[in-house]
């Protein structure tokens, strides 16, 4: 897995607090995104997305809820794999998701896997997205074919 998507810099952290990154999407592409770039050239399944509110890409939300780095890192960096949310209990994102639910902002973003300790709320608040349409069949099908075609891929799914 690489991470933390779309790079950190010395931006402080995210467990504790909120960071917001300043650099330009210029100064990403010329250091933060090689690293990036290199890993999934090589065949790299696994991206962690970071709670860093890069105001070069989006000014609003944090890297893991925001569509616009997922954008970055599906169309101009060219990954195929999955994406997954730091931890959704950290500070760096309780901020932002206001009325929100952060486990459904962030399948809405892009991301196929949810990094958190709970359990009961992430999937009572998908289903319910789900149920009343805010989160489209389409987007949680996506995400679970990403997640079953890398398992199939690594042998975890035996046949």
């Amino acid at each position: 897995t690489l991470k933390h998507f779309p790079g950190y810099g010395s931006n402080p952290d995210t467990h504790t607090g909120v960071a917001i990154d300043k650099r330009s999407l210029d100064s990403f592409r010329e250091r933060d995104f090689l690293p990036f770039q290199a890993g999934i050239d090589a065949g790299a399944p696994c991206v962690l997305v970071s709670h860093n509110v890069v105001e070069s890409m989006d000014d609003e939300l944090p890297a893991s809820l925001s569509p616009a780095v997922h954008e970055r890192l599906r169309e101009e960096l060219g990954f195929t794999g999955l994406a997954l949310t730091d931890d959704m209990a950290m500070d760096g994102v309780k901020r932002y998701t206001g009325e929100q639910s952060p486990y459904v902002m962030a399948l809405l973003a892009g991301n196929d896997l949810i990094t958190t300790s709970e359990i009961e709320t992430p999937y009572e608040d998908i289903l319910a997205a789900v149920k009343d349409g805010s989160l489209p069949e389409e987007t949680l099908d996506r995400a679970v074919f990403r997640v079953l075609a890398f398992k199939l891929s690594t042998g975890i799914l035996a046949e």
